[in-house]
């Protein structure tokens, strides 16, 4: 076992009420910590149980649960005056340890400034730790924001997981174990959604196979029930497509409109021959993308330029992004969640 010492044995923390500077020695997992375990006991009502309990100095007072660097992430919650913004992944994840385990100990004053800290970072909205996060801190932050009762910033953070799961950055296994709402003491529905977006990224990386009638073993530690659940989507995303492409979305005409019949025609031809156009680089099944990227071509089209009005134009754009946004708020439905 290795024996380092503490932090808290810095003469800087003399200011604190303690009588003297005592030491005990800590385990966590193989490690033995030598820690004034007079600081802990100031501030921690869980520390000073064990200290009253394991009397015998020369015999380690062993903690379960923590390990041996979230523990040390503790020592230095308590060793320095305030919490820095973290810059990194590692930093964040020290600071959420310091969280977690000062609110564990009942350090009460450590964890209130380590959550204010936390939701402060998360309300900033361009920390590159917190956006560039891994899964299991994104989850740590969210039932921080469901504990401290802000649906803003827990908004946020499920919408930064969904559009990194789209964009390959966040494992989506893991994130459907993670987001069944059964998990979480919170409205299920913004779970049933972040799962539906999760079972979307797993059928595209699937596609290929799922469209072909190729076999899918389950190798990617999906499990049978999983898979019925992709298998499901991919069929009802392929016939909602096609109810799409077949139908354009219906706009308002314009007051200064001169020949809306014209017009709603010259619209239905370039929407049907777009949505069938082979060169959308995305298979018919990614509803969510093909939308975008028709947007996108029509938005710069110049035969519908010359040929529908501005406000005409903007209000089918507008139908347009309306259908897209209710296929990202109700995708969950079609995998039959």
């Amino acid at each position: 076992m290795t024996i380092t010492q503490s932090p808290l044995i810095n003469p800087s923390l003399a200011h604190r009420k303690c009588d003297s500077l005592k030491f005990r020695t800590f385990g966590v997992e193989s490690v033995l910590r030598r820690v004034n375990v007079a600081v802990l006991c100031e501030n921690s009502t869980t520390f000073r149980r064990l200290v009253l309990e394991n009397r015998d100095a020369n015999t380690p007072i062993m903690l379960h649960g923590p390990t041996a660097r979230q523990f040390d992430h503790l020592l230095w919650g308590l060793g320095v005056d305030s919490l820095p913004q973290p810059c990194d992944e590692e930093d964040l994840e020290c600071l959420l340890d310091v969280e977690e385990l000062s609110r564990h100990y009942s350090i009460h004053y450590l964890q209130i400034r380590a959550e204010s800290t936390v939701v402060a970072v998360i309300a900033e909205g361009t920390n590159s730790a917190v956006l560039s996060c891994k899964t299991d801190s994104l989850v740590r932050m969210l039932r921080i924001t469901i504990r401290v009762h802000n649906n803003t910033l827990f908004a946020f953070l499920m919408q930064m997981w969904t559009w990194r799961l789209h964009s390959k950055e966040l494992d989506r296994t893991i994130a459907i174990r993670v987001a069944q709402p059964s998990r979480w003491d919170y409205d299920p529905q913004p779970f049933l959604k972040l799962l539906g977006h999760a079972f979307y990224a797993v059928m595209m990386e699937l596609e290929s196979k799922l469209s072909s009638g190729q076999r899918i073993d389950l190798s990617s530690h999906l499990t049978q029930a999983e898979m019925i659940h992709v298998r499901c989507g991919y069929h009802s995303l392929r016939s909602w497509w096609d109810q799409i492409a077949s139908k354009p979305p219906v706009y308002t005409h314009s007051p200064q409109c001169m020949y809306p019949e014209r017009c709603s025609y010259v619209w239905r031809i370039r929407f049907a021959w777009l949505a069938e156009k082979d060169k959308i680089p995305f298979p018919k099944v990614d509803g969510i993308r093909r939308l975008q990227e028709i947007h996108k071509f029509i938005a710069a089209d110049l035969f519908l330029i010359k040929n529908m009005p501005e406000t005409c134009r903007h209000s089918a754009l507008q139908e347009l992004l309306k259908r897209r946004e209710h296929l990202l708020k109700t995708v969950h439905h079609h995998f039959d969640l």
